[in-house]
C-alpha cells in the first residue's frame, strides 16, 4: 500500500483542525444569538407597596414564543422576581416605591436561565393602548398612533417596531425607573399613593442592549465591574 504523500497529510490535518473548531466554536455562537423582539408577559398576581414585603416573590406568564441564546420561552412559560425594596405611601413620607428584580425564567429545556431581563414598559390591564405593531416611524414626524386596544395575541413579527421605554400605561400617577434599585432592579415611584399592580398587568421586558442609550445611567457600573 502506498504512503500517502505530504500534501494528502497537510490536507487531512487542516480539515481536522477546521473541524474541531467548527465543534468548539458552535456553543458560544449560540450563546451569542440575540434576542428574538422584547418579552411580553402577564402578572400571575398582584402587588402593593402597602402590603407586599422586601423578598417577596411574584410570578409571570410569557404571552407569546421568545428566544435568546439557548432559552426559549414557550407561551405559557413562567417569569419569576423578587421585590428587592418598598416604601409606602404617608403624609408625612408621600413617595411611595417599589423596586422589581426579574431573576428567572422556565426555559424550554428546564436548564438554562436567560440573562438578566429588565422592565421597559408596564401596561395596567384594561389600559386603552396602542399596540406595539400600530406604533410605527413616520420619518421627521415621530410616531404616529391609533387609538386601538392592546391586543395580546400580537405575534412577535408585529410587536417590533416600538415601545414606550419608562412609562406606565393606564397610571399616570406612577414612573418606571430602569435598574435605579438594588441590584439594578426597575422602580416604580408614586407621589400619591402606594403603588400598585393589579393582576394582568403586563410588563415588557428586555436584555440591557435593548435600553435606549439615555436611560442606560445606572447600568454603566455594572459593566465596569469585572
Amino acid at each position: 500500500m502506498k504512503a500517502p504523500d505530504w500534501q494528502t497529510i497537510r490536507l487531512l490535518a487542516c480539515l481536522g483542525v477546521l473541524c474541531f473548531l467548527s465543534v468548539i466554536a458552535s456553543p458560544a455562537q449560540d450563546m451569542q444569538r440575540p434576542a428574538s423582539g422584547y418579552l411580553k408577559v402577564k402578572l400571575k398576581t398582584g402587588l402593593d407597596a402597602g402590603h407586599t414585603k422586601v423578598g417577596e416573590t411574584f410570578q409571570a406568564e410569557v404571552l407569546s414564543p421568545w428566544t435568546i441564546g439557548e432559552c426559549g420561552l414557550s407561551h405559557g412559560a413562567r417569569l419569576y422576581g423578587r421585590v428587592v425594596s418598598v416604601t409606602k405611601h404617608s403624609k408625612s413620607s408621600p413617595e411611595s416605591t417599589l423596586a422589581l428584580l426579574v431573576e428567572s425564567a422556565d426555559c424550554d429545556d428546564h436548564q438554562q436561565t436567560p440573562p438578566p431581563l429588565h422592565i421597559l414598559e408596564i401596561i395596567m390591564p384594561d389600559s386603552p393602548v396602542t399596540p406595539l405593531h400600530s406604533v410605527l416611524p413616520t420619518g421627521s414626524a415621530g410616531m404616529t398612533t391609533a387609538n386601538i386596544g392592546h391586543d395580546d395575541n400580537t405575534t412577535p413579527d408585529e410587536a417590533e417596531s416600538s415601545i414606550r421605554v419608562g412609562t406606565v400605561s393606564g397610571a399616570n400617577d406612577m414612573q418606571l425607573e430602569l435598574a435605579s434599585g438594588p441590584q439594578f432592579a426597575e422602580v416604580l415611584h408614586s407621589d400619591k399613593r402606594n403603588v400598585s399592580l393589579l393582576t394582568g398587568t403586563r410588563l415588557i421586558l428586555g436584555t440591557a442592549e435593548m435600553v435606549p442609550g439615555d436611560q442606560q445611567l445606572h447600568l454603566h457600573p455594572a459593566e465596569q465591574q469585572p
